[in-house]
């Protein structure tokens, strides 16, 4: 069974796909995203049912004056069905489809230290070869693996950091000690 989230998320792809505004919903939609979750307390003050829909719909009108017409009446949709902390999820949903559509993954990339520009565009080039896809990169930084990197697609983990390196010897070395 699809989630509310994915049907609301469908219906907009679908409507941004035939009006050929895709690009420009997706990049509303994450910066609207960044939005809410900045102000969590908007979501569900959109949704408060002691808040009358009137005065819910206008506070969209005023907080999102500048976004396109088919963003904001998703908004309001949401809001009108007391569904408006399903957006973040909504957008979620939404940025599948669109990378589905574009042939996008979306790669996070962990590291003990900073990659330099160069190296990142070397791994982005390989993953994107690897993958058949566009890749974006989402580098993170994370000492404690020591060296080496870890990296994450949506439906996959490939661990070669120098700590799992060291947990599989420190496991093989207790195995034998037994």
């Amino acid at each position: 069974m699809k989630s509310l989230s994915s049907v609301y998320a469908a219906s907009l792809f679908s409507l941004a796909d035939e009006e050929n505004l895709l690009s420009e919903t997706m990049d509303e939609l994450l910066a609207l995203r960044s939005v809410f979750l900045e102000n969590a307390d908007y979501a569900p003050l959109l949704d408060s049912p002691t808040l009358p829909l009137s005065s819910r719909l206008s506070l969209i009108d005023e907080a999102f004056g500048d976004v396109s017409e088919y963003v904001k009446n998703f908004i309001k949709i949401l809001c009108e069905k007391k569904c408006t902390h399903l957006f973040s999820e909504c957008v979620k949903n939404f940025e599948k489809l669109y990378n589905k559509k574009y042939n996008i993954e979306n790669v996070t990339v962990i590291t003990a230290f900073p990659l330099s520009e160069a190296l990142r565009e070397k791994l982005t080039r390989k993953l994107s070869d690897d993958l058949k896809k566009k890749v974006i990169l989402d580098l993170k930084v994370d000492e404690s693996i020591l060296g080496g990197l870890i990296i994450r697609t949506e439906n996959s983990q490939t661990d070669a950091s120098v700590r799992a390196r060291l947990d599989a010897i420190k496991a093989q070395l207790s195995a034998e000690a037994k």
